[in-house]
């Protein structure tokens, strides 16, 4: 009987004034632990928005050298541009395309199309003024891969040639 008992007084239920005791210790634990993860969330954030700042403020770092600034972006642009256009030449005559290729290929179309019809027409404009031919007209030639026509010479043309300098010398 005794271990009935005591048994018993372990398996007792906690009154209602243990459990608010114990209510109001568990609100006290966690109230701790949340401010504990708030004060580190806004230290880490803190510190994150210190180093974005320093980074994004590129403005004044561009004024300083604008020269480096401006070939780094240059590089960077060919760079991807010529990743996206081999990508796009690797994928043109294969039936499967991966995402990406496939991505590469949306992104070449529609550079084309914006460079067709707001870029090209400006610079043709200006490369006519300064310098006098149709620039479109060379990239066309360029794009459809038919060199200029240039005169060969025949061995007729060759030997007339060597005449002509063998009579210059004796005279």
């Amino acid at each position: 009987m005794t271990n009935i008992s005591s048994r018993g007084s372990e398996d007792r239920e906690p009154t209602k004034e243990e459990l608010q005791l114990q209510m109001e210790d568990s609100r006290e634990r966690l109230a701790q632990t949340v401010g504990e993860i708030k004060e580190t969330v806004e230290e880490q954030y803190l510190a994150a928005k210190e180093t974005i700042t320093g980074v994004l403020d590129y403005r004044e770092e561009f004024s300083k050298e604008p020269l480096v600034w401006s070939l780094g972006a240059l590089s960077a642009g060919f760079a991807l541009g010529y990743t996206m256009g081999y990508a796009h030449k690797k994928t043109k005559g294969s039936k499967r395309q991966s995402e990406i290729s496939a991505f590469a290929n949306s992104l070449v179309e529609e550079l084309s199309t914006v460079g067709n019809n707001m870029v090209m027409p400006s610079i043709n404009e200006k490369v006519k003024k300064l310098f006098g031919f149709d620039f479109s007209d060379l990239l066309d030639e360029i794009g459809s891969g038919s060199k200029p026509k240039t005169r060969r010479r025949t061995k007729t043309a060759s030997k007339k040639k060597r005449a002509t300098v063998k009579k210059r010398k004796k005279v």
